[in-house]
């Protein structure tokens, strides 16, 4: 009697960019089985060419870096510098109407980036920052700010040729321990908002809030629209038949 063979896969990693599946090639008639690892990668997933995102925490309000993850319909926020109990987590079912979705939207944006001395002249009046913000305990957290004015003074040179700004920079404050204060700032406490934030939000996030606005309006996938994770496997599929190079007679996949 001839023995079956069975394909068992199973999801060992799943990160932006890769799937890694394990394969146990198995003949029923052995218990020795070896093992097959693969990797799956999809160019449009790659985030080389995408901006770094920032977050505006629930918690305090400030601007942190962060780094995005997908688990199928989920979104993971890990705080760049922070260890995984500070982790947010948020699912398609986390908000009960489009105001709030709206809302978190508006928590995640590009990252903005530390002004230079020489970059000085482009902050006017009405300019929008995201800032140090005085702290009396000595915390270093970035808020929403307003320029209201500028009190210009002569640049200056240091030994290595570079520019000094020694300029002030009179902030209102959006949020924060100072929310609707005016308080004085240097170039060094001060990043710039990115000139425009159109079309280059982590595909992750949009895909994200797509889900979300369909479970708050009660929509259900169309017929022939593909969810997430028959998406995922879609793909878990194709990498496995490009790593094996035949097609598995039969196959199970756990997530």
């Amino acid at each position: 009697m001839a023995s079956t063979l069975l394909y068992t896969f199973r999801v060992i990693s799943f990160d932006e960019n890769q799937i890694k599946i394990q394969n146990s090639q198995t003949l029923m008639s052995d218990t020795n089985s070896p093992t097959f690892s693969g990797y799956f990668s999809d160019d449009k997933w790659s985030e080389e060419n995408l901006p770094a995102i920032e977050f505006r925490s629930p918690e305090d309000e400030a601007w942190y870096a962060v780094e995005i993850s997908e688990m199928c319909d989920a979104l993971l926020i890990s705080f760049n510098g922070f260890t995984e109990e500070y982790e947010e987590f948020y699912t398609p079912d986390s908000f009960k109407n489009s105001d709030e979705i709206q809302e978190f939207e508006e928590r995640l944006r590009v990252t903005s980036q530390q002004m230079q001395d020489l970059e000085c002249p482009m902050v006017v009046d009405s300019t929008k920052v995201c800032a140090t913000c005085p702290s009396v305990t000595g915390e270093v957290k970035f808020y929403d700010a307003t320029v209201v004015s500028v009190e210009r003074m002569k640049h200056e040179w240091d030994e290595e040729g570079n520019e000094v700004c020694g300029c002030d920079f009179q902030l209102r404050w959006k949020q924060g321990p100072c929310a609707n204060k005016v308080t004085t700032a240097k170039v060094g406490d001060i990043c710039l908002r990115p000139e425009s934030d159109d079309n280059q939000m982590n595909p992750k996030v949009v895909s994200f809030l797509k889900e979300a606005r369909r479970k708050v309006n009660g929509g259900t996938c169309q017929q022939g629209e593909e969810t997430e994770w028959q998406k995922m496997f879609k793909m878990m599929n194709s990498a496995i038949q490009n790593n094996l190079g035949i097609s598995a007679p039969e196959y199970q996949i756990y997530g």
